[in-house]
């Protein structure tokens, strides 16, 4: 019998928090066909980036180490990869549009990279 009551009582909890709310106005909307947007504005919500990275050609040409690209603030990785430290590379990545320096991680170097540009470099013995 206390089951009986318990369900009861939830079949009626339930039935009484769903109601339809039937004083809503909609919001009024624009089409896209009435919108006005200047011609020169950039649609683009993300920018292309070109890495050229200069391999250490002094060094054993087995050793390889992760390559970390991330937002200014470190928060997100835009592009990581295991290279090999001798070789040079030219790699490709996306950043918002609104990103203005990547933090680079190889090895044991950190640098902050300006994007001012949408080919970058990186040397690793050069700092």
């Amino acid at each position: 019998m206390k089951k009986l009551m318990f369900i009861l009582v939830l079949v009626m909890i339930t039935f009484a928090s769903c109601k339809k709310d039937l004083n809503v106005t909609p919001d009024k909307t624009t089409s896209t066909k009435d919108m006005v947007v200047n011609s020169t504005f950039d649609w683009k919500t993300s920018k292309q980036i070109t890495l050229n990275v200069i391999g250490l050609k002094d060094i054993n040409p087995n050793i390889s180490n992760v390559l970390y690209i991330k937002s200014s603030n470190g928060d997100t990785i835009y592009y990581k990869d295991v290279l090999v430290m001798y070789n040079d590379y030219i790699l490709k990545f996306a950043v918002p549009q609104t990103e203005t320096k990547v933090i680079l991680v190889y090895g044991s170097k950190t640098q902050i990279i300006d994007l001012l540009t949408n080919t970058i470099m990186f040397n690793y013995i050069i700092q």
